[in-house]
């Protein structure tokens, strides 16, 4: 089990215990307002500064340098053939495969 967290960042229930991932661990932003997993197994994070991947070991992530309307990501969704759409205030953008 996943729970975005209200500055905490991301929080994992693995059936025992509670790990957490934050901005030192390279999450973009603590505030975590949507997750969504993809075909691949990878969990996508929006953020109050930007959008992350996570893979299982490392994030990769995406900012307004990156082509973010904003960097306030409220709403994240995995397509069936790979695109990503996340959803700003200023509104929506799709990452690609």
């Amino acid at each position: 089990i996943w729970a975005g967290t209200w500055g905490g960042g991301v929080s994992r229930w693995d059936g025992q215990r509670w790990s957490n991932l934050s901005r030192k661990d390279g999450l973009p932003g603590n505030i975590v307002y949507s997750l969504a997993q993809d075909a691949e197994g990878h969990l996508w994070m929006g953020t109050n500064h930007g959008v992350a991947r996570w893979d299982g070991k490392a994030f990769k992530t995406w900012g307004v340098a990156d082509g973010l309307l904003d960097e306030h990501v409220y709403a994240v969704a995995a397509a069936p053939g790979g695109d990503v759409w996340v959803g700003t205030k200023k509104g929506v953008v799709r990452i690609g495969r």
